[in-house]
């Protein structure tokens, strides 16, 4: 009896999942025309991305055609391009706050509009909305000798702190900068030193140097040196105590130290080339050129001793 009745209800099952599988949408998933594309650089400690749907020319007239002027374009097929930065940035000088964004553009024959959206996740531009905008910049579209089959976005001219960023397409190019202010690297230095780096001379000399080679917050920068040269003395962290003592304006103490490390560590070359740095710096050029010459006859290499020379040379001309 039990095996009759499931029988039946199979059966019945069967013919109901048949009728309502014919009613319902089904789709397959096939091959995208315009291929999904992604990328990234990391300036610094901030990543700036990009995700998009390439399209391509396929023997269309682009511009003023396939892509109108004056109207909102989702700059590229499908979804909006998204456009990701993970710090607060400058763009073309204008600030932009970390986070996701739709990307959208007004092309122009002249200029160009780059549309930064709060709504990331419009199909299109078909749904977008200026009340929406977190940014926009207008900028000057170039032309190109050599032709882009496929739009593409590209990296160039990095700095430590920049990146020259463009769109490109058929034989056109629409640049943009971004800048990552010295605050957020240095915001991001800064909080490695309440983990482990906190503890050894090394995490201090790397912060204190690259503070005083990009000339920011020198202050700051000559109190890790303190700190480095208070975990260890030694001819690198007493030697660039001095020089960031010149820097802060003591330059009587930056001498002192340079005369006091010369005299600790006298058969060791690199004493006096890194005195004589602190010489340079405080424009005490003849003190510099007689620790380089004292380096260069203390050193055992051909290499730095022309190092020396160099640098003798240099103060002489």
């Amino acid at each position: 009896m039990k095996r009759s009745i499931v029988g039946a209800v199979f059966l019945m099952m069967c013919f109901v999942s048949t009728e309502v599988l014919a009613q319902l949408p089904v789709s397959l998933t096939l091959p995208q025309a315009s291929p999904k594309e992604t990328r990234s650089i990391t300036i610094g400690f901030t990543t700036i991305s990009f995700e998009y749907n390439s399209v391509g020319i396929k023997g269309r007239e682009i511009w003023g055609g396939l892509v109108p002027y004056d109207e909102v374009w989702r700059t590229g097929a499908n979804k909006n391009t998204l456009f990701t930065v993970t710090d607060d940035v400058l763009i073309n000088g204008q600030q932009l706050k970390a986070g996701s964004y739709g990307m959208h553009t007004i092309p122009g024959e002249d200029e160009w509009v780059i549309i930064f959206s709060h709504f990331s996740e419009a199909w299109g531009s078909y749904f977008y909305d200026e009340s929406e905008d977190a940014l926009r910049i207008t900028v000057t579209p170039e032309e190109m000798d050599s032709k882009y089959e496929w739009m593409k976005f590209s990296f160039s001219d990095y700095t430590d702190t920049s990146v020259d960023i463009s769109l490109k397409w058929a034989h056109l190019k629409v640049p943009f900068k971004v800048e990552i202010p010295m605050e957020t690297t240095f915001a991001h230095i800064e909080n490695q030193f309440r983990t482990l780096p906190a503890f050894t001379w090394q995490g201090w000399v790397q912060g204190a140097t690259y503070l005083q080679n990009n000339d920011y917050k020198l202050d700051v920068a000559l109190q890790w040196a303190t700190r480095a040269l208070q975990i260890d003395r030694s001819v690198q962290t007493l030697g660039l105590h001095a020089k960031l003592l010149v820097l802060n304006g003591k330059k009587e103490e930056g001498l002192k130290e340079a005369a006091e490390m010369r005299n600790e560590w006298s058969d060791d070359w690199r004493s006096h080339y890194s005195a004589a740095e602190v010489y340079e710096e405080a424009q005490e050029l003849k003190k510099a050129e007689e620790a380089y010459k004292q380096a260069k006859e203390l050193a055992s290499d051909d290499r730095t001793k022309q190092v020396m020379q160099n640098r003798i040379d240099a103060i002489n001309q």
